[in-house]
């Protein structure tokens, strides 16, 4: 209950943060799920009680200890959880594309090669010039929403936030618990008094019937939905649908229909107990972001982030694509879901808003000595602001090195990028290996990418990669443990 109780106070703090937007700069790269949530299951520690999602092993000789494994690690939102240095778009730019390899010398002893693709969008400074607003809050007051008297910290935030958006974006508010209704039907926000009104109405009670707010949600972003306009549902829960139609493969379906209408979703999980899958899933579908609330690192990247995303959209339908020629074997895309063809490889990327900072990171290997070897990136998006596709190409160059050696990581931001998406990589083999049940094998990834971290970074002074390799230092803590308790079962309690 300790670790649930922080998460309610962060909730409160969250919302309170996102009526300060705009005088926050904060990292802006799209969904953080991932980071939080692992980051809050080995927080929670090895006695901590355990949700009903995700994959947990009983450690031996301590009954009440188990080994948690997070149900999913997507690498890159590790690497874009920091905001990066990167250059600015140039006017009338919606996005900008950085290109650089950490290196773009390669030798004999170091036939490796990293490339990192950056982009960055502008920032928001007033509020005046961005696209109206038509916005629905779907809020779960179910019976879990009572504890500690959340659901009324909830109100006063909610409350305190929508006084911050314009009197004329329309916003609808609807709750469900064992069924769904609209507290405030969609209508410009005005003075605030008749949206306060419906906040008050919000009582914890009964189950959880996702399915029917969700619905209720798509229906009342229809009746207010304007071309050119920010049309989007934001989904809040705390815990499993488990009234109505709870098949997560029926929920998630019956969303994508009113995405595909123009309607778009983000979702935001409070607690560990819910569905992590069927959560990310909506989002993905719906062009939308997934935030977890852990604590306060959390706040800025889910409430001042999700605030932008929500009416400063700047770029949808965002491709990448990498080409190469013969020389070059393309070893690694780290995290994403690249599609893999023979020369070049190609990434979809979620949509772009506003303070948006991101990379893609790539790894090489070189198969010639002597000759240039040519890399060229593609970036194409739909610019929301000219309502119009844009392609950019950019080439690079691979040039053999005079000397014999050379440093793979001569960029300083590569470096620091690379040794980040590394941790989060050993992270993401760690949870294979130990489902299989090769612990061994999965501490090993832990404490390669660890040592290697320590290695280019002995005194290990910035923030970013601190606090990622805390991440992974924690599960490495957890693995040793079990490890070892499970060798001393095996022989017998030996020392």
């Amino acid at each position: 209950m300790k670790v649930y109780r922080f998460v309610e106070k962060i909730l409160v703090l969250g919302l309170l943060c996102l009526c300060c937007w705009t005088s926050v700069l904060a990292q802006q790269s799209g969904s953080a799920a991932s980071v939080s949530r692992s980051r809050a299951i080995v927080n929670a520690g090895p006695n901590a009680p355990v949700p009903t999602t995700g994959t947990y092993y009983p450690t031996y000789n301590a009954p009440a200890a188990v080994f948690k494994i997070p149900e999913e690690i997507a690498v890159e939102e590790f690497v874009n959880y920091h905001k990066h240095r990167l250059p600015l778009p140039k006017w009338g730019q919606a996005v900008a594309m950085d290109t650089r390899f950490g290196n773009s010398e390669f030798s004999r002893s170091q036939r490796e090669a990293v490339l990192q693709i950056g982009f960055t969008t502008a920032e928001v400074n007033e509020r005046t010039d961005l696209r109206p607003l038509n916005l629905v809050l779907v809020i779960d007051k179910s019976g879990s929403m009572a504890d500690d008297d959340k659901m009324s910290r909830v109100k006063e935030s909610l409350r305190t936030m929508l006084t911050k958006l314009r009197p004329d974006d329309i916003v609808s508010i609807v709750a469900f618990d064992s069924s769904a209704q609209v507290l405030y039907p969609a209508s410009r926000i005005g003075d605030g008094d008749g949206v306060g009104r419906a906040i008050d109405c919000l009582v914890p009670d009964g189950s959880t019937n996702l399915h029917a707010g969700l619905m209720l949600g798509y229906a009342e972003a229809k009746k207010n939905f304007r071309s050119g306009a920010t049309n989007r549902v934001i989904l809040l829960t705390d815990g499993i649908a488990n009234t109505g139609i709870t098949n997560p493969s029926f929920i998630a379906h019956d969303s994508s229909v009113n995405n595909a209408q123009g309607i778009d979703l983000s979702t935001i999980g409070v607690g560990l107990d819910l569905n992590n899958d069927l959560l990310r899933t909506l989002a993905r579908s719906g062009h939308g972001l997934y935030h977890f609330i852990s604590d306060y690192k959390d706040i800025n990247k889910v409430f001042v982030n999700e605030v932008q995303s929500l009416i400063s959209s700047v770029a949808k339908n965002v491709q990448v694509r990498i080409e190469y020629g013969p020389g070059l074997q393309l070893e690694k895309i780290y995290g994403y879901q690249p599609g893999y063809a023979t020369g070049k490889v190609s990434i979809t990327l979620d949509d772009m808003n506003n303070g948006l900072t991101q990379v893609v990171m790539a790894k090489f290997r070189t198969d010639s000595l002597t000759n240039p070897l040519p890399v060229k990136v593609r970036l194409s998006y739909f610019d929301v602001k000219r309502k119009c596709k844009v392609e950019e190409v950019q080439e690079l160059q691979l040039l053999p090195a005079e000397n014999d050696s050379c440093d793979l990581l001569a960029d300083v931001e590569v470096k620091k990028n690379y040794t980040i998406a590394e941790l989060a990589d050993s992270l993401f083999q760690m949870a294979g290996l130990a489902r299989s049940g090769n612990y061994p094998q999965a501490l090993n990834a832990l404490d390669g990418s660890v040592a290697t971290a320590y290695r280019r970074y002995p005194n290990m002074e910035d923030e970013d990669i601190r606090f990622i390799l805390g991440i992974v230092e924690g599960y490495q803590r957890d693995l040793k443990v079990y490890n070892d308790q499970f060798h001393r079962r095996d022989c017998g309690g030996c020392r």
